[in-house]
């Protein structure tokens, strides 16, 4: 779980694995969603978080995933992206903006944003946005 304050923001439910219902975190990226989380000051919901690598290709992820919590691609120690579901530009916009001044790296979808913290473990220098 992940709380502050006593308050508790996302549960292990949410984060884990959909297919092998592991959980692990990048060190460091649990406080960063917590942060962004606080910031937004509204509900997120998970739509995926920490992928093996098996089900990271059984749902068509990229190979290099950030999703990807059992060996990772990167050096990052464990998944360090977060999917959220969102699917009206009000929310859309609060999100991406809150992200993007916080240090994610972001992929917009027409039901979900896609967040990830490449810039803290060096693979990216700035935060970015694409689009799927």
């Amino acid at each position: 779980m992940l709380t502050r304050n006593n308050k508790t923001y996302f549960t292990e439910k949410e984060l884990k694995c959909k297919g092998s219902g592991n959980l692990r975190l990048a060190p460091g990226f649990g406080e960063k969603l917590l942060d962004l989380r606080i910031l937004l000051n509204r509900p997120m919901v998970v739509n995926s978080c920490c992928r093996s690598k098996e089900h990271n290709f059984n749902v068509g992820g990229n190979p290099r995933s950030f999703h990807v919590s059992d060996l990772p691609f990167y050096p990052t120690g464990g998944c360090c992206a977060i999917d959220i579901d969102c699917d009206d530009s009000a929310s859309r916009a609060s999100l991406v903006l809150c992200a993007l001044q916080t240090g994610w790296w972001v992929g917009v979808h027409k039901s979900f944003i896609h967040l990830d913290r490449r810039m803290d473990y060096g693979i990216a220098t700035a935060p970015g946005i694409f689009l799927y």
